[in-house]
């Protein structure tokens, strides 16, 4: 009998390898494009750069969203088979789901121009599809508030930092950077920062808030630890 344990800590420090690689190709294909142009070492950009879609990043941004709605959906089914609240956890699971796809098909970004042509949008709402999500995150805190109070202090901490953290970067650093935009083009060192930032911030509370999802089942259900049972291959041997 061969047993597996996943540690929290130990997938949160993977992660964090696999962030901290994806910024600094970033770093490097940023400063491809603003000192030597686009065109020089062209894959390295397009592959590694976080505004581009549907390359190495978002790939791993939608990865890490579909495991945290895979992670909510087994709390929920846990809770349900002890007869205990469970529907919080179903949501929350729609919602990660939501976003993995939002990280691939960019739905936000085609909000956006829905939105921006009929508000005629500027400044901190140039992209403006931060003004749906930000009303839509306003009721989430509303109806989840209650829902965090009651969760063990510790995780409950965990999910708030992890949220900010990811709120920072999907909201604050899209508005910051959205009207410096608007006052002087994308095609800049600054813009590039703050998409830089945006992003990271993002990567960075996904993976704290896996973190926390993997603490919470190991506390609540203990269901990090996987039992191989190999009798039948010893029987097979002898």
């Amino acid at each position: 009998m061969m047993k597996i344990e996943i540690s929290p800590k130990t997938v949160l420090t993977k992660l964090l390898y696999v962030i901290f690689f994806l910024l600094f190709a970033n770093i490097l294909g940023v400063v491809t494009k603003i000192n030597f142009g686009q065109e020089t070492l062209r894959m390295l950009v397009l592959l590694f750069d976080f505004d581009t879609e549907v390359n190495i990043p978002s790939l791993y941004s939608s990865f890490a969203l579909v495991i945290s709605s895979i992670l909510l959906m087994i709390i929920a089914i846990n809770h349900r088979r002890k007869g205990s609240t469970q529907l919080y956890w179903f949501g929350l699971s729609l919602i990660f789901l939501f976003l993995s796809v939002d990280e691939i098909a960019s739905v936000h970004e085609r909000i956006s121009l829905l939105i921006g042509q009929i508000l005629d949008t500027s400044g901190i709402f140039y992209y403006a599809w931060t003004i749906p999500y930000g009303l839509a995150l306003v009721v989430f805190v509303a109806i989840y508030t209650k829902f965090l109070i009651d969760l063990p202090r510790r995780i409950m901490f965990l999910f708030v930092f992890s949220g900010v953290t990811y709120v920072s970067g999907a909201i604050g650093f899209e508005m910051l950077g959205g009207r410096h935009a608007e006052l002087y083009g994308e095609a800049n060192l600054i813009f590039c920062i703050y998409y830089t930032c945006e992003e990271f911030l993002e990567m960075l509370g996904i993976a704290f808030f896996i973190h926390a999802l993997l603490s919470y089942m190991a506390s609540e259900f203990q269901l990090l630890t996987i039992t191989i049972n190999d009798n039948k291959c010893q029987k097979i041997s002898s």
